[in-house]
């Protein structure tokens, strides 16, 4: 058969179980305070009423030696707990010396009930001081089992070997007895119970703190993720929207670009749009290997790039060797003088090219459509113009610009 525990231990670490050692000491520190500073206050009154009793002021004998020893005791206690506040950084040895320092004050507490009760039974025959003494202490001060029964031995041998030295009726003798063996018996399972409901209370607050911090940790690990998955995100879309040759935007990055800027107004307004196309570049790729065909390309995208000099300007890969190149609010007259500085351009960096038809180095050709746009259905037809125009360069001769106005 099973025994089964009166208070079934707590499973915690060492840690945690020094932490409730800690935060107890602290707590009865706060407990001794208030009992020592209410002692004192009660025995300035007892020493007022015995006094009175007398008919004297300040009648001396056993009682008044009591009360002046406890009220005494009290202060000091105070002032050993003051000099222990007052420590910025106590040592783990002046700790322990206050927390035995603690336990004699209780234990003298209760021997000087368990003394003042003797001497009630010549005049009162009651255990009246015991019992309150033992009460207080039991409620109020937080030890472990070990600890409060250690507090409890020598304050109730004194009563209970005492007793038959000072009470002569035998009958009220054994009814002390069995008045004081259910009343420590209560008085203990309270303070079991107190220190039991104090230990849980103490230990879940450490783990809804512990819970607390995990939490916060796993949060913050969840929005730094959340920031790495955005960038990441960010940078796979920049890679979705960039042509991995030449590094400025492909055909898709081009039209969410112009998406973009026809969200920002829905008013018409003009944009002008070049189709820039690599002249014979079938031919250099023949002749010159694909890659040097790719070292033109970029060659071509880095010099195209140089003229952007505004966020109102779009330059993507289109594919292959053709280029689109889209500014804003830039009429006929700026669009020709700036693809043909383009041109130009391109022109001076002397690449060689000894199969092209138009020149000796590689060249270009671009075609310039300006249409009013607000929406996307308008870009195919712009994109349609810059195309025939284009075409057209290329059907006169390449190496040149045409330009076509929609003014519709």
């Amino acid at each position: 058969m099973k025994m089964v525990k009166l208070f079934p231990s707590q499973q915690v670490s060492v840690e945690k179980q020094q932490l409730l050692e800690k935060y107890l000491f602290d707590d009865n520190i706060q407990r001794c305070k208030l009992f020592a500073s209410i002692v004192i206050l009660f025995e300035a009154v007892f020493i007022v009423m015995h006094s009175f009793s007398k008919g004297s002021f300040f009648p001396v004998d056993f009682y008044l030696a009591m009360y002046l020893s406890l009220l005494f005791l009290s202060l000091i206690v105070l002032i050993y707990i003051r000099l222990f506040e007052i420590k910025s950084d106590p040592s783990e040895q002046f700790q322990i010396a206050v927390q035995r320092g603690l336990h004699v004050f209780v234990i003298v507490f209760l021997v000087w009930g368990a003394v003042i009760t003797l001497a009630d039974q010549s005049h009162y025959g009651h255990i009246m001081a015991f019992a309150i003494n033992f009460m207080c202490v039991s409620i109020l001060y937080h030890a472990t089992n070990r600890t409060i029964i250690k507090i409890y031995i020598i304050p109730v041998a004194v009563l209970l070997i005492g007793l038959p030295f000072y009470q002569p009726s035998s009958s009220v003798l054994m009814g002390h007895y069995i008045n004081l063996s259910v009343f420590l018996f209560f008085c203990w399972l309270a303070s079991r119970l107190l220190y039991r409901s104090i230990a849980r209370n103490f230990f879940s607050e450490l783990l809804l703190k512990e819970s607390n911090e995990n939490l916060a940790l796993k949060i913050a690990e969840n929005e730094k993720m959340n920031v790495k998955l955005t960038e990441v995100n960010q940078q796979l879309k920049r890679i979705s929207l960039t042509d991995e040759l030449t590094n400025v935007l492909n055909r898709r990055g081009m039209y969410e670009s112009l998406e973009k800027v026809l969200r920002e107004s829905e008013e018409k307004r003009p944009i002008t749009m070049m189709m820039i196309d690599i002249d014979a570049f079938k031919q250099y790729n023949d002749h010159y290997g694909h890659l040097q065909g790719d070292e033109v390309i970029q060659l071509v995208a880095r010099k195209v790039s140089s003229f952007i000099s505004s966020e109102n300007t779009i330059f993507a890969r289109f594919g292959g060797e053709e280029f689109v190149l889209v500014t804003l609010n830039m009429n006929q007259e700026r669009a020709g003088t700036l693809a043909e500085a383009i041109r130009q351009e391109v022109a001076s960096m002397k690449i060689l090219h000894e199969y092209s038809p138009v020149s000796e180095y590689v060249s270009i050709s671009i075609g310039i459509a300006i249409k009013e746009v607000n929406e996307q259905s308008n870009v195919e037809s712009l994109m349609e113009l810059a195309d025939q125009a284009l075409y057209k360069a290329k059907s006169k001769g390449r190496n040149r610009i045409e330009l076509t106005v929609d003014n519709t």
